[in-house]
């Protein structure tokens, strides 16, 4: 069974305590001098809370330590310690705004700019309260200190891209307008920044930034998967495989038509499992037909493993069935955002593969490369349904 911690990740309070001890112990570690109560500097993004929804603590991101970059995209490779260094660098400023965007507040305009625009823009900002604590969690990448906005202001104005422009003013669904700048090359993560503060669809209303960053992937990825299904079989079997972070990947493309599975193997000693305790999984799978509910297993981590990889197969213009299985170590001693998973994803599946015959040889090779072995294979629906198939394969050809 899975344990509360792996399913929780200190976001859903399932255990029932106000706060997570796990969090509030990587918090303390981290404890910043506290910053003065008037700031200024870049601000590169707005970060939108979910408590109280639909009024929502909103308010945009402030590096007074000169620029730190907002773009998951451009942080792959870069190691873990050094990436909390930078982003402990970022106040998150906040005030009480409802998530309706329908006429938005001078406040939440500029904030709208901010999210748009293709580099940070100059802010100030005064507080009247601020919490030298960093933020962890699980889907959304952590920052510094946290001030409770008096009043803030940009110094200068937002660099918005035409293309941008030109698609929040459409009268559009926000899938539609999402899909329209995914197509004209808007990175993902600032597509999900502009679904956050309102400037999407028929009727506004902010997303908190948890929610957009699921929300995106999944949105991306649910018209990609449409095309995909259009494009023939793979005819082999092609495993990709790449660890960063502490977080082992082995992605599997299997001959067949469009499937997919995110299994994780949380192993002893990271931040939700004890050093003592057996390894723990957890999975989220979809048929040919799709899901149909929330991944809630693996939660915001299946989207984004998911648009990495169908990103793939629409280049090469091929379907498969696809396994990703994650075994998450030690050395993931703190959350940083599923950012990882979908950077770490695109850039594994650009490397050159193995290819195999069958499937049985691909998880052989898979065996050599994880302290579970093949343990982690019966915590899989779809290898249950791949190697039925390779036996009624089998049979057809001998018959």
């Amino acid at each position: 069974m899975q344990s509360l911690c792996v399913k929780c990740k200190g976001t859903r309070f399932l255990c029932g305590k106000p706060v997570c001890p796990r969090v509030e112990k990587a918090k303390a570690l981290g404890k910043l001098k506290p910053i003065k109560k008037e700031v200024s500097g870049e601000s590169p993004s707005v970060f939108v809370g979910r408590y109280g929804y639909p009024r929502v603590q909103a308010g945009p991101m402030i590096s007074p330590y000169g620029h730190v970059s907002d773009s998951p995209e451009e942080w792959y490779g870069t190691p873990l310690e050094k990436l909390v260094e930078m982003r402990y660098r970022l106040v998150r400023t906040k005030e009480p705004l409802s998530v309706y965007a329908t006429n938005p507040s001078r406040d939440l305009m500029e904030m709208q700019d901010i999210s748009m625009s293709v580099r940070a823009v100059d802010t100030e900002a005064t507080f009247s309260r601020v919490s030298a604590m960093p933020s962890f969690d699980s889907t959304s990448a952590p920052f510094g200190q946290t001030g409770v906005l008096e009043k803030f202001r940009t110094t200068e104005n937002a660099r918005i891209p035409r293309k941008v422009d030109a698609v929040v003013s459409d009268e559009l669904k926000a899938a539609e307008q999402i899909q329209k700048m995914y197509d004209k090359d808007v990175a993902v993560s600032q597509l999900s920044k502009i679904m956050s503060v309102g400037l999407l669809g028929i009727d506004k209303k902010m997303v908190p930034t948890r929610w957009s960053i699921t929300a995106t992937d999944d949105t991306i990825g649910k018209q990609m998967i449409e095309e995909v299904k259009e494009f023939r079989e793979l005819d082999e079997h092609l495993l990709f495989a790449s660890t960063y972070l502490g977080n082992h990947f082995e992605v599997l493309l299997v001959p067949g038509n469009w499937c997919f599975e995110n299994v994780e193997a949380w192993m002893p000693g990271n931040i939700w499992l004890d050093s003592t305790a057996d390894p723990e999984f957890a999975r989220d799978w979809e048929p040919y037909e799709g899901r149909k509910k929330y991944a809630d297993s693996v939660t915001g981590a299946y989207y984004a493993a998911r648009l990495g990889v169908l990103e793939h197969l629409k280049k090469i213009k091929r379907q498969a069935g696809v396994i990703v299985f994650r075994e998450i170590t030690p050395d993931y001693w703190t959350p940083v955002g599923v950012w990882v998973i979908r950077e770490t994803v695109r850039n594994t599946i650009t490397t050159k593969p193995t290819k195999f015959a069958t499937l049985k040889e691909m998880l052989e090779e898979i065996s050599t490369r994880t302290p579970l072995k093949h343990g982690w294979e019966p915590h899989s629906e779809l290898l249950h349904r791949f190697r039925s198939r390779e036996v009624m394969r089998k049979y057809l050809v001998n018959a």
